[in-house]
């Protein structure tokens, strides 16, 4: 009997999976511990092992989207006869790997080797051949990023782009498949829309002595190798208020309220496929070095694919800032179940009043998306003004 190949189940809450990429070619020979293919899932992609040897049979073409525990492929051994029509075998939900699965953990870019299997044929992927073929891509001349340094699609195009001199991506008239992170993101985001109440208000909020806060830390936390962002300051703030407003730090199910004692806090990271939230988990117990020393390693891993499913799950309440792109304000929408969102704009020149005189000041606006079934608008707006008490002095936060 051969062995089956399933769409592994990757943590508790997985419903679905792509075959995102096969590294072995239909019918060509995979060897213990080789990569067999690439998954896809709503949350981290990660790379699946064969775990015997034999030849490779796909039953599940690159790109099709399949339930945990499916069968995609057998691996059929050396003694037995491949049938010409492959068996079509009942699913095995319990198929699943550990829930500290590594993403994307790719090994460091080799410098100038390119990969080559035995023989001297260049580990690439079946895809990143076909589209090496396609786009008259000579593969020696291509560095593997991929695991062990296997030539990926990635690497192919490029390779193509850089030939050719012109910039990656999709091309005015182009289309592009609603799969993977992106259409889960389109589709938790209206979700969000649909199935909660959503409100949002602003707030000023002056931040002179905030700036000269960081600008002191930057420079007394430089030998530590952190450098302590606005972000940074937001989400100690946040976590302050948090615990002093915990009707915040709630969220709705099955028609009862439910008050989380942690504050588990999401930090979005805009990658280019989407964005992702990875959490800060127990921010209340950490001190602001140590808030900003986790964003900053899981703002990295998140960009480099290197975030576990434990980074991304269990948050309570979400951070997400656009000031770095020069955005004054916007409307976050939540992320489901959580009760509440805080949108951070750029800092610019204002003016603060000191009774009726008006006063050049660095301000900054926040936006505060939160879910009324779960509280009201005054609530709401005591927790935004704890985060502006916090940040107007941010004295607050080192104590």
């Amino acid at each position: 009997m051969p062995s089956e190949i399933y769409l592994v189940k990757v943590g508790m809450t997985m419903e679905e999976g792509t075959v995102e990429e096969w590294y072995i070619a239909d019918g060509d020979r995979v060897e213990p511990g080789e990569m067999l293919y690439r998954l896809e899932t709503e949350k981290v992609n990660l790379d699946v092992d064969a775990e015997t040897a034999g030849t490779v049979k796909h039953l599940a073409d690159a790109g099709t989207t399949c339930k945990p525990g499916d069968v995609v492929g057998f691996i059929y051994a050396d003694e037995e006869e491949i049938p010409a029509v492959l068996p079509t075998p009942k699913p095995q939900p319990d198929v699943a790997v550990a829930t500290d699965t590594v993403a994307d953990d790719k090994p460091d870019k080799p410098a100038a080797a390119k990969p080559r299997r035995a023989g001297g044929r260049i580990a690439a992927s079946p895809v990143a051949r076909k589209l090496a073929g396609e786009l008259g891509v000579d593969l020696a001349d291509v560095t593997g990023t991929g695991p062990r340094g296997r030539i990926t699609k990635e690497d192919v195009q490029t390779a193509a782009d850089a030939a050719a001199a012109a910039p990656a991506g999709p091309q005015a008239g182009s289309s592009i498949p609603l799969s993977g992170m992106r259409r889960t993101i389109a589709e938790r985001m209206h979700g969000s829309l649909r199935d909660t109440a959503q409100l949002t208000m602003d707030m000023e909020v002056a931040v002179d002595d905030a700036v000269k806060l960081r600008r002191d830390l930057v420079a007394e936390w430089e030998s530590d190798g952190i450098r302590v962002t606005y972000t940074d300051l937001v989400l100690a703030a946040a976590t302050k208020a948090l615990g002093q407003h915990p009707a915040m730090n709630s969220a709705l199910h099955d028609d009862a309220l439910v008050r989380f004692e942690a504050v588990h806090l999401g930090l979005a990271v805009a990658l280019d496929e989407g964005l992702i939230v990875p959490v800060i988990k127990d921010a209340q117990s950490k001190s602001l070095k140590e808030i900003a020393a986790h964003s900053a390693d899981l703002a990295t891993r998140a960009r480099d694919g290197k975030l576990t499913l434990d980074d991304v799950e269990g948050g309570t309440f979400t951070v997400t800032s656009l000031g770095m792109y020069g955005v004054d304000t916007f409307t976050p929408i939540l992320n489901p179940p959580q009760a509440g969102i805080l949108g951070v704009g750029r800092i610019y020149d204002g003016i603060r009043w000191e009774g009726d005189t008006a006063v050049k000041a660095a301000m900054m606006r926040l936006s505060l998306t939160w879910d009324h079934r779960v509280l009201d608008g005054a609530p709401a707006a005591e927790f935004l003004a704890a985060v502006r008490d916090c940040l107007e002095s941010p004295y607050r936060l080192l104590v």
